[in-house]
């Protein structure tokens, strides 16, 4: 709320008034307490005070919050009725959890820090959990922390809206960028990293494409080619298996932390951790994540990428 509303400001502190009372088992509230408690309440004298409120509770009836009001000789008490009020279990279907589960993520580095002050990270709050084996352990160096408040925009739009759009994309950080012309499906989250999942006219399939590389997006119209009948995790999880790069790995993990590290190998050492067959961009995502406690001690190329990350991310 905002200085600029004080009244939608006083009618909400007034109703979260009443629900605290009653968890608190209070119960019923009188004009003095409102008024020492409840910000916006206490300008003027008493009499002010009591004509105010009894303004505002006739407005929160009207929008449908059940106040109940007691005659006593000392005045006025009131309370919610929270039988009537209560909200029924909010329940989500595993594509809207996860969804609701990013977006209140979203604020929390880089330049998407301003949606965490909107109502996404509210309602992501609000009880909707995703699956945790979707994600890694915490990894602060994710595609958010890297994801403009713009593309994102465009790209949510133009899933939306079934709108053909073309983008530079570069597959690594050496590679020229491609253009790319897509009718997008849809934005899938897989382990802290985001992808768009669409029909890539350039191939003419489904393809997936790393969302943070895309660059210059732009709407050519509407799209041609609706989503398949496939769900899109599975369509990122089966391109991603078509093109990942194993590595075999030695690790530095001191103490009991890391475990979804130690997860993917064996003790080799006290305090050494030997992982095979894991996937390069994974471990050093995810070593990069838990530096500087982990250490990357082979092979030396893939700790040279975990060292380019920290730079990239101003941890060197």
């Amino acid at each position: 709320m905002t200085e600029e509303d004080p009244q939608i400001e006083r009618l909400t502190n007034l109703t979260f008034a009443f629900l605290d009372a009653d968890r608190a088992g209070r119960g019923f509230l009188s004009n003095d307490w409102i008024r020492e408690h409840v910000k916006g309440y206490a300008r003027g004298g008493r009499d002010a005070t009591a004509k105010l409120l009894r303004r505002d509770l006739a407005l929160l009836i009207r929008a449908g919050v059940p106040i109940e009001t007691i005659a006593a000789e000392e005045g006025n008490r009131y309370r919610l009725q929270t039988d009537d009020y209560a909200l029924p279990e909010v329940s989500f279907t595993l594509e809207e959890a996860t969804m609701l589960g990013l977006a209140g993520e979203i604020g929390q580095r880089g330049e998407l820090a301003a949606f965490a002050r909107s109502g996404w990270t509210k309602l992501a709050a609000s009880g909707a959990t995703r699956t945790l084996e979707q994600i890694p352990a915490f990894n602060s160096f994710n595609d958010l922390a890297r994801l403009s408040a713009e593309q994102l925009d465009t790209l949510l739009v133009a899933c939306r809206e079934h709108h053909r759009i073309s983008f530079s994309y570069r597959a690594d950080r050496v590679s020229e960028p491609v253009l790319r012309t897509m009718d997008p499906w849809g934005i899938v989250n897989h382990r802290n990293r985001l992808y768009l999942v669409g029909h890539d006219l350039d191939r003419g399939t489904h393809r997936s494409f790393r969302i943070f590389r895309a660059t210059d997006i732009k709407e050519l119209g509407p799209a041609t080619h609706r989503q398949e009948d496939r769900n899109l995790q599975e369509l990122v999880e089966e391109g991603l298996r078509n093109q990942k790069i194993m590595v075999d790995a030695l690790i530095s993990v001191p103490g009991k932390g890391a475990q979804v590290l130690k997860d993917q190998g064996e003790e080799e050492s006290p305090g050494k951790w030997r992982l095979v067959d894991v996937d390069r961009d994974w471990l050093v995502r995810t070593v990069t994540g838990y530096a500087p406690e982990v250490v990357l001690l082979e092979p030396a190329e893939v700790r040279e990428d975990v060292r380019a990350l920290l730079i990239q991310g101003g941890e060197i």
